[in-house]
């Protein structure tokens, strides 16, 4: 069985992480494969260290420069487009596996010399699509899937009701992380020198999320959140910490104006991408996930297998999947007061917290393992290959 992987880039995320942990368990089962990295990343590294990876050829110049050398620029780009697809064509691949939304407009122009199976891997709900793609490509991948795998079950029903996919045709297999690693880390992890590090308070209650500075994930929710729990409780009791927070951007700088004018600016944390997430998700007491929307956000299995409280909304995605009535607390859809609410109430009341954080974890054990989805994963492939 020879694979072609396709991801939209190399950077560190979620679908790529996932992606990144496919390959390198099939690796260690034989399995030929070549990743095409639409753009490039910090990833780039780690997969070489599995496969081949080609970058799709682009071609991009000023107009200005391209109106003067016209002509050998279109023989140049006609040119790298012939060794790529010559390159990729004797390379005899059994099937493509398209990871996320954002492969969607290669899709056509591959299939149009592979004549092989597609498995395609969606990870995004409907904002996310309409936003990483086209509609015409939209069209063309979902007309084109052999067999089409979701990462939750708000994923699943997302495509087959708005597009129509065959229910026949898609299996929901939700994303995993490195549970024991996950945990090994969390166990041996220094809290105190953690938050020293980070220069967080040491003896407040501390409140987080973790994700990048986008709409999406709704910083700014978690800033109105942290603004309504300080209106109601004393303020030197609870610290506010958001891990993974890239610090430019037009988002972010709206957030900060937000914080400013709130007057809640020294009691909130913003943390960059850093190694230490892991260990900084450890030192929260309560995890929050104020998302719009968020399929199967992997940063909370990562917080339920350390036994985080998690607090999120409701008709958000993964979030309501996963808690239920038992791992944690849901509140209706952008409802900061009740949010701000009910994390008061888990302060205040340590024992349910404590229990809901235990259930979480057992949850993740037992539900959403490496192994449960990974051999899921291969046995799809293998079907599908005839292999």
């Amino acid at each position: 069985m020879k694979i072609l992987f396709i991801s939209h880039d190399a950077n560190r995320a979620g679908a790529q992480l996932f992606l990144l942990n496919i390959m390198q368990y099939l690796s260690k089962k034989d399995v030929s494969m070549h990743l095409l990295l639409l753009n490039d990343g910090i990833l780039k590294h780690d997969f070489e260290e599995i496969c081949s990876v080609t970058i799709y050829p682009n071609l991009e110049v000023s107009e200005a420069f391209y109106k003067k050398v016209i002509s050998k620029l279109i023989q140049k780009k006609d040119t790298q487009k012939a060794q790529f697809h010559s390159s990729l064509l004797s390379e005899k691949f059994d099937l493509i596996y398209a990871n996320t939304i954002a492969t969607a407009w290669v899709i056509p122009e591959l299939l149009n010399f592979l004549k092989v199976p597609l498995i395609t891997h969606i990870h995004e709900l409907e904002f996310s699509i309409q936003l990483y793609s086209s509609k015409q490509d939209q069209a063309f991948l979902f007309n084109n899937t052999t067999k089409l795998i979701a990462c939750s079950k708000a994923v699943a029903k997302n495509i087959t009701e708005k597009y129509h996919f065959p229910t026949e045709k898609t299996e929901v297999i939700h994303s995993f992380v490195e549970n024991e690693k996950v945990i090994s880390r969390s166990h041996s992890s220094d809290q105190e020198a953690i938050k020293q590090k980070h220069n967080l308070p040491q003896n407040t209650f501390l409140i987080g999320g973790c994700g990048n500075a986008e709409w999406r994930k709704g910083i700014d929710i978690f800033a109105l959140v942290a603004s309504r729990i300080l209106d109601l409780s004393p303020k030197s009791k609870f610290h506010f910490v958001w891990i993974g927070v890239k610090k430019e951007g037009e988002y972010y700088e709206q957030i900060c104006y937000d914080i400013e004018k709130l007057g809640i600016k020294k009691h909130i944390t913003f943390i960059e991408q850093t190694p230490d997430a892991i260990e900084l998700i450890n030192v929260l007491d309560i995890f929050t996930l104020p998302s719009r929307e968020d399929p199967f956000p992997l940063v909370m299995l990562e917080a339920a297998l350390m036994k985080r409280t998690i607090v999120g909304f409701e008709k958000t995605g993964g979030c309501s999947e996963f808690i239920e009535d038992d791992a944690g607390i849901l509140v209706p859809y952008l409802n900061t007061n009740e949010m701000a609410v009910k994390i008061i109430d888990l302060y205040k009341n340590q024992v349910l917290s404590q229990q809901l954080g235990h259930n979480a974890k057992e949850k993740v054990l037992k539900m959403y393992s490496f192994e449960n989805s990974v051999i899921k994963i291969e046995e799809l492939l293998r079907s599908i290959s005839n292999i």
